[in-house]
């Protein structure tokens, strides 16, 4: 900076003069308190003493320079320039005979590393005299230059710390500081250059000079924090401006940390290391949220039935909770997949076990109740198409309802169900209690409704036959075929028993089969709220088909899900053996072998059952009921369990 004419201002001159006269003062700092860590020996004593010297001169330089050069000031005249200059003298000179003195120690002319640094050291303190002023003649610059050769490359472990500074011995100091520190640092004299290192290579942390040509340190903090593969990249800016106004923004544009020059290498090793240690954090929370991202994909590759085993197996190494999820989570894809291979099986079986039925389905005509016409236009808005099947309750048509222009199934109620108000609001709690219960295995009750004399609900129209057909057809059913019902009847039963509907009725003539082998369960009309004991039946009433309901339904006791799975039981055992567990010529008969008698083993009635399986259907048919399978839910993880 070449002085003024006198008493004229410089606008704005203060900060570039005080960043030009403690970039010298970093230099001195910085080669002297590594040559003093090189003289640690106590034989150097006289070498540790000159360079407390020097470095006690730079320290009154840069007392001088913030005294003279405050970062508020804004203007400086030449008076001023000159007073700060011959404030520097005294200091500078101090500098210089500590190093001329330096020169003549024994062994230093014989050390061409120490007696350059040396050079560098004169070369920065002549830097501090007035422009007009020469200086000291740089003595090292017949030194050999090793900063080539000491290009740092990248040892396992160490980090790598990209240096970005215009002025050469800047660089050089940090180089130096960094690898003395176990760091692998690299160098770059600009912005444009840093940015082309980063975008090739892999950088831990960048140490950034804020006044550089042509790219400043604020560009080039801008553009590694606005890059997408960059902005993770910590960034300590290291500048010999020190106003807050500089630290601020270089902060708020996200660097890490800011160091004015020149630097205490005690407090840029901890905030290095503080650097470091949060981008490892980083790290490490970037690799973690990836592998996360890895599970959550599996999950959806279950969900499509594409899942691999493999894409999970390094997420699975980790030690760490997320690591025992996905070994966890891949064992139970894997168990998910083997269950859908054994339930696809089944279907199939139990499909062809149906399609073998149709062409032998035989449907009654004894039919005694009201019956309704082909063609006929039925409760002003349904046309009847034909008769689907009768039951205890009564008659089922399929319908087309004229003004959804859908088709749909009509139940017609027997008279003696709904002939006083208390059975007409048992098949209304019937209707309130089945909206409530939505899922794939259970028919679909849409309304209630009345036509003259005639009762009826109407439901999902469901192609297909109940499984009674299919007994009556077939007389017993395949092992896979049972268990793909069993399977679909728990799941239907475990919702509704969780809306607190108990089904109570559960027989082969209420669980249709569709075409696909889909089971629709039918007829909660007789269930009640399991928390409420029923006031529409007579205490005792028998409601239900006596050889499918539990001991305690048949002598009126209170009753809960454990008693629709004693008739899943029974189901079971017809379906495999081909008979029900317990028969007899009479009601009265047969209630009584119920209650006392034990069914015979299946395993002796139907050969090739597994074990496993015969034992589930006689814990299912326990006259105690604390002695059965205690939930649909639990009786569901059971048969997907079965191979």
């Amino acid at each position: 900076m070449n002085p003024p004419a006198s008493g004229s201002p410089i606008p704005d001159a203060s900060k570039q003069l005080r960043h030009e006269l403690r970039t010298p003062v970093n230099h001195i700092v910085g080669y002297a308190e590594m040559l003093l860590e090189d003289a640690a020996d106590p034989a150097h004593a006289e070498r540790r003493a000159l360079l407390e010297e020097a470095i006690t001169g730079a320290r009154e330089v840069l007392v001088q320079i913030n005294t003279a050069l405050p970062p508020s000031t804004a203007e400086l005249s030449a008076v001023d320039v000159a007073a700060l200059y011959a404030a520097l003298q005294p200091p500078r000179e101090r500098i210089v005979r500590a190093v001329d003195a330096l020169g003549e120690v024994p062994g230093v002319a014989e050390d061409p590393d120490f007696s350059g640094d040396l050079g560098r050291i004169r070369e920065a303190a002549g830097r501090l005299a007035p422009p007009r002023d020469e200086g000291a003649a740089r003595a090292g610059e017949g030194a050999t230059d090793t900063r080539g050769a000491r290009e740092a490359r990248e040892p396992d472990g160490r980090a790598r710390i990209l240096v970005v500074d215009d002025d050469e011995d800047n660089r050089e100091v940090l180089r130096r500081r960094l690898e003395r520190d176990g760091h692998a640092p690299s160098c770059a004299a600009d912005g444009r250059e840093a940015l082309e290192r980063i975008a090739g290579e892999r950088f831990d942390l960048v140490l950034l000079d804020v006044m550089m040509p042509e790219m400043d340190g604020y560009e080039t903090l801008q553009r590694l924090k606005d890059g997408p593969s960059t902005r993770d990249i910590p960034v300590i800016m290291i500048s010999a401006l020190d106003d807050l106004r500089s630290i601020v923004r270089c902060i708020e544009g996200g660097a890490e940390d800011y160091l004015p020059k020149p630097f205490d290498p005690v407090l840029l090793r901890a905030r290095i290391e503080a650097s470091l240690e949060k981008k490892r954090f980083r790290d490490q929370e970037v690799d973690y949220l990836k592998q996360v991202d890895c599970v959550i994909e599996a999950a959806a590759s279950v969900e499509a039935g594409a899942y691999d085993r493999t894409s999970l197996t390094h997420v699975a190494q980790r030690a760490d909770a997320l690591g025992r999820l996905a070994r966890v989570f891949d064992s139970m894809a894997s168990e998910v997949r083997s269950r859908e291979t054994r339930l696809r099986s089944r279907v199939r079986e139990l499909r062809q076990e149906i399609d073998a039925a149709r062409g032998q389905r035989v449907t009654s005509e004894d039919f005694e109740g009201s019956r309704l016409e082909n063609g006929e236009m039925f409760a002003g808005r349904y046309e009847i198409v034909e008769l689907l099947g009768h039951g205890g309750m009564g008659a089922v048509y399929r319908a087309h309802d004229v003004e959804l222009d859908e088709d749909l199934a009509i139940k017609l109620l027997r008279d003696e169900f709904v002939s006083d108000p208390e059975s007409l609001e048992r098949f209304k709690t019937e209707i309130r209690l089945a909206r409530r219960i939505s899922h794939p295995n259970v028919v679909r009750t849409h309304d209630f409704g009345e036509t003259g004399e005639v009762r009826f609900l109407t439901m999902e129209l469901v192609e297909g036959l109940t499984l009674r057909e299919l007994l009556d057809s077939r007389e017993k059913l395949g092992v896979s075929a049972v268990l793909a019902i069993a399977g679909q009847l728990a799941d239907s039963l475990a919702v509704a028993h969780a809306q607190g509907v108990v089904h109570r009725d559960i027989k082969p003539q209420n669980l249709l089969l569709d075409p696909d082998g889909i089971l629709k369960v039918m007829d909660f009309g007789v269930a009640c709220l399991a928390e409420r004991s029923s006031n529409l039946t007579q205490a005792g009433a028998i409601i239900g088909t006596p050889a499918y309901m539990s001991p305690e339904q048949l002598i009126g006791e209170a009753v809960d899900e454990r008693s629709d799975l004693y008739s899943v039981g029974v189901v079971l055992y017809e379906c495999l053996s081909g008979r029900p567990p317990l028969d007899g010529s009479s009601p009265i008969t047969l209630i009584a072998k119920v209650l006392r008698e034990e069914p015979p083993p299946l395993a002796d009635l139907a050969d090739g059952v597994p074990e496993a399986v015969c034992a589930l259907v006689h814990r299912l048919l326990a006259k105690n009921p604390g002695d059965r399978v205690q939930s649909a839910a639990a009786l569901s993880g059971e048969l997907a369990r079965m191979s």
